[in-house]
């Protein structure tokens, strides 16, 4: 098995490849500080095709909960500009930064395996990994 290679631009990746490393970034971040460091960071900018990703493999209730978190965060937490997102993201008022904390636990929580999943996804797309 290949690996996704992550110097290349997102547009330049198969669909698979797209989903692998939206969802890997996602899970990096989120177990290295949660929604705001992930919605803050530059993996952010593939941040409104997470839910998608997730249910492209079969993790609906996780993708739910990153739906949750976008939403709490607002429209401009999952644009593609670095700056503005981490902008919005820096004022969000202590309310919706404690619904995230809340929603970081959910995801944390681990109510699908997303090892299992993504290994299953990838093993059935040989011919991209």
């Amino acid at each position: 098995m290949g690996v996704v290679d992550w110097r290349l631009e997102y547009d330049a990746l198969s669909e698979p490849q797209k989903v692998f490393r939206v969802i890997w970034e996602l899970e990096a971040e989120i177990n290295n500080g949660g929604f705001l460091q992930y919605l803050e960071n530059s993996s952010g900018q593939l941040a409104a095709h997470a839910a998608d990703a997730l249910r492209t493999i079969g993790a609906n209730v996780m993708a739910d909960v990153v739906a949750g978190a976008l939403h709490v965060a607002g429209a401009d937490a999952s644009s593609s500009d670095d700056g503005l997102r981490a902008a919005r993201v820096a004022a969000l008022p202590q309310d919706r930064r404690d619904s995230l904390e809340e929603l970081d636990r959910a995801f944390l929580g681990y109510p699908e395996n997303l090892t299992v999943l993504l290994h299953a996804y990838v093993a059935s797309h040989p011919g991209d990994f």
